[in-house]
Parts: C-alpha cells; sequence; structure tokens
C-alpha cells in the first residue's frame, strides 16, 4: 500500500479510537441534562453488571420531565429567581431490594428546599432493578426556567 493511502486510514482509526474511548457523543446543555457515575463493584466484591447499570441509569433519565416540574414551585414559591437554571447532583445507596437510600445533595447551584424535596421525592419513589448489595451512586438533574 502506498503511504498517501495508509496515512488517512490510521488518522481514521485513531478518530474512531477516540471517539470509542470518550463515548462518542459530546454533553449537551438542555432542561434536564443528566450524569450518573456508579460504583461498579460494590464493598463485598459482587459485580455489579453492565446491563443493571444501564437499567439504573435509565430509570433515573425516565424521571428527567418529572424531575423537571420541580423547577416551577420554588420560584413560584420565591426561592430561586424566574430566570433559574443550574444542577443538582444526589448521591444515594441503592438497596439490594431496588430502593434509593440515604439520599444527600452532593452538588448544588441552586439553593433551594422547596426543588431539593421534590427531586428527593421523584428519585425515592423510583424502583431500581435489584442489586447483590447495597450500591452507592450519584446522579445529576439539570434544569432551566423556559
Amino acid at each position: 500500500m502506498t503511504r498517501m493511502f495508509i496515512q488517512p486510514l490510521l488518522l481514521t482509526a485513531a478518530a474512531a479510537l477516540a471517539l470509542t474511548a470518550c463515548g462518542g457523543k459530546s454533553k449537551s446543555e438542555s432542561t434536564t441534562a443528566a450524569d450518573s457515575s456508579p460504583a461498579a463493584e460494590s464493598s463485598g466484591g459482587n459485580v455489579v453488571g453492565p446491563e443493571t447499570m444501564d437499567e439504573i441509569r435509565r430509570a433515573l433519565d425516565r424521571k428527567r420531565n418529572v424531575v423537571a416540574r420541580c423547577l416551577a414551585p420554588a420560584i413560584d414559591g420565591g426561592e430561586l429567581p424566574k430566570n433559574a437554571r443550574g444542577r443538582i447532583t444526589l448521591g444515594f445507596v441503592i438497596s439490594p431490594a431496588g430502593k434509593a437510600s440515604d439520599l444527600q445533595v452532593v452538588k448544588s447551584s441552586l439553593t433551594s428546599k422547596i426543588l431539593t424535596d421534590c427531586v428527593m421525592g421523584h428519585v425515592r419513589d423510583i424502583e431500581f432493578p435489584q442489586v447483590p448489595e447495597p450500591l452507592p451512586w450519584s446522579y445529576t438533574y439539570g434544569f432551566e426556567a423556559v
């Protein structure tokens, strides 16, 4: 093969590898942008499979629209300005029975008890898949007043 053919081929392969390594997509800002961070291995050494981890992410993602509605009462209650936007990251533990416990705000750019209580309530209502041992998890919900 000629050098002119090999060089573009190598560049294409390198680009494909880079995209695969970073997930292949960029994060975008939206009304309810989300980010989650699991602990793939519980403290006892039992590994939680990728299917279970994906199912947990999907369960949290499905609540995005409902959680987004938590912003309006916080604005109406005067706790946040009408142009409020930001993120709330919750940390919690998924019990072997599939329920969220020990919920806490890990990081937030929005200070509102109404908003926090609403978001935590919706996460508590989620029925997660069963896991072999308690599984620490975090998840970020994004908000933007329109």
